[in-house]
């Protein structure tokens, strides 16, 4: 069931011209119940750009579009992607003012670290996994 909805945030998630962008999808487990840490996350990254694009279930249900991600670090053994869910509502009626993630891809072992924290909270959610370049 999980690749099902892995391939179909992947279709969802790339526009035609990212085509020739590489394609992560990457398999994550949140350290803690609860926590605001997707379990699929797709990055497509265009190297000769350095633009990125993310998707996952907490975008496709409040936004339903890939989000841009801004590359932080970029060097032999990693890659970090920055991105931010701007203000939302979640079912309950509150408003979010705003969510900041970062995920680190280690490009050797493709293993991934992403965090998020909500704006004006000192709370930090985590989460790990592996990825695999789609193509």
């Amino acid at each position: 069931m999980h690749r099902h909805i892995a391939a179909a945030l992947v279709a969802a998630a790339l526009p035609a011209a990212a085509v020739m962008a590489e394609t992560y999808v990457c398999r994550v487990r949140p350290d803690a119940r609860g926590a605001w840490i997707p379990a699929t996350l797709i990055i497509t990254y265009q190297d000769e750009t350095g633009e990125g694009l993310v998707y996952d279930e907490i975008i496709k249900t409040f936004f339903d579009k890939p989000l841009p991600a801004r590359v932080k670090v970029d060097n032999d053994k990693r890659i970090t992607f920055v991105w931010t869910l701007p203000e939302f509502k979640v079912p309950d009626g509150a408003t979010v003012l705003r969510f900041d993630f970062r995920a680190t891809l280690l490009k050797k072992s493709r293993r991934i670290v992403v965090h998020s924290s909500p704006a004006g909270f000192d709370n930090e959610f985590s989460g790990r996994g592996r990825c695999r370049l789609q193509g």
